[in-house]
């Protein structure tokens, strides 16, 4: 009489479901091949999100996004409560406060395999005691993990160069990102072109400048809209297209920047579940932003045919090649910004230049089944080290 062969059981923990219905989707359904799926997570953070949609396992815990002693420690016992109940052969982390109380968590658990991903550092962009403090748990982190996973080259530089992990610690599979591009979504379209730009009265003939991601400060949208602010007088076939969850209520003061003469050519929209349509009506993307692990919607852009403006910074020089696919400004200087945004409007032809290469690196570098794929495979490689799946 054969037995069923029990999969090892896996549990993907983020603070926020906007992660996993942004990123993981794809890990999920495909780890769910191999091992008993469960993904934790605060439904409560991002509730204007729609359902996952995912044949796995859910359980909602109480983390939060910022700091907060008494419920952290509570987060902390719920996880280590639900580790040693489920069992579970791996635990996986994503974001900063999902890896603390997790990974942590998991450890006193006993679980044996704690892998974190690092996505960007939240203390990058600040000073004093609160970015010691902040380094200080993702060191925690990396001491209480079995392994560790960086989304680019640079943000393992970055990690090594500040004492947070030793030399050859953190791994980085392939060319880097999370979950590479799905181009058979995110791709050229006429159609949701001229649907998005009829929807918001933008001219045929507009050169549109999108910035695509979470509307707070640090992904640099105060930088982006005192620069446009700047060259839109003098480029009038210039609009702004700013897309994304408004976390901080920082919509008003955008508009109070841009001015009453340029809002006309400035549109600002929420969350959406179709990214890809934006982009489509897009010339170029611009990510001025202060810290990314990797800046995801750089190739998602050029993977519709859309060259990119971005930050200097660690992640954002991983998905961009400077003068190749895009152009790289310093983190918070308005004027260089606003010189690119006007050399970008003005020069067709460099953009369609930038855009092509773009979109044939991403061809070959960061197709989402083979970026899924490689963090498969690792998530298996642990499990046959003592086992055979």
């Amino acid at each position: 009489m054969g037995y069923a062969k029990v999969k090892p059981r896996v549990c993907v923990l983020t603070t926020t479901p906007l992660v996993i219905h942004f990123f993981l989707k794809p890990h999920l359904r495909a780890l769910a091949q191999h091992f008993d799926v469960t993904v934790a997570c605060n439904p409560k953070n991002d509730a204007y999100l729609p359902p996952l949609d995912l044949s796995v396992r859910q359980v909602a815990v109480s983390m939060q996004r910022k700091i907060s002693l008494l419920g952290d420690l509570v987060a902390l016992f719920e996880l280590y409560r639900l580790f040693r109940h489920q069992h579970f052969d791996l635990v996986v982390s994503v974001t900063p406060k999902a890896g603390l109380l997790g990974i942590l968590a998991a450890f006193l658990a006993g679980v044996p395999r704690r892998v974190h991903i690092f996505q960007g550092e939240v203390w990058a962009s600040k000073r004093g005691f609160m970015r010691a403090l902040l380094k200080f748990m993702d060191y925690l982190v990396v001491k209480s993990a079995t392994h560790v996973l960086a989304v680019s080259f640079s943000e393992r530089q970055f990690l090594e160069e500040q004492g947070v992990t030793r030399p050859g610690q953190v791994q980085v599979l392939g060319a880097g990102s999370i979950c590479g591009v799905d181009t058979t979504r995110f791709r050229p379209d006429t159609k949701a072109k001229a649907e998005i730009r009829e929807q918001y009265g933008i001219p045929d003939d507009a050169v549109v400048c999108l910035f695509l991601g979470r509307l707070t400060a640090d992904k640099g949208v105060f930088d982006l809209v005192r620069a446009y602010a700047e060259c839109a007088d003098s480029h009038p076939d210039l609009w702004l297209i700013l897309v994304g969850p408004d976390e901080e209520n920082i919509a008003p003061g955008l508009c109070a920047l841009a001015g009453d003469a340029f809002v006309q050519r400035m549109v600002i929209d929420g969350f959406t579940n179709q990214p890809q349509r934006f982009i489509a009506a897009s010339d170029f993307l611009c990510l001025p932003s202060y810290r990314e692990g990797f800046g995801m919607v750089v190739i998602e852009a050029a993977a519709a045919g859309v060259p990119s403006i971005g930050s200097r910074i660690y992640g954002v020089s991983d998905a961009l090649v400077e003068g190749e696919t895009g152009v790289l400004v310093q983190p918070g200087n308005v004027g260089q910004l606003s010189a690119a945004l006007a050399h970008l409007c003005e020069d067709g032809a460099l953009r369609a230049r930038l855009a092509r290469a773009a979109r044939l690196r991403v061809e070959n570098e960061f197709r989402q089944d083979r970026v899924v794929a490689r963090y498969v495979e690792f998530f298996r490689g642990l499990w046959r080290e003592n086992n055979a799946i």
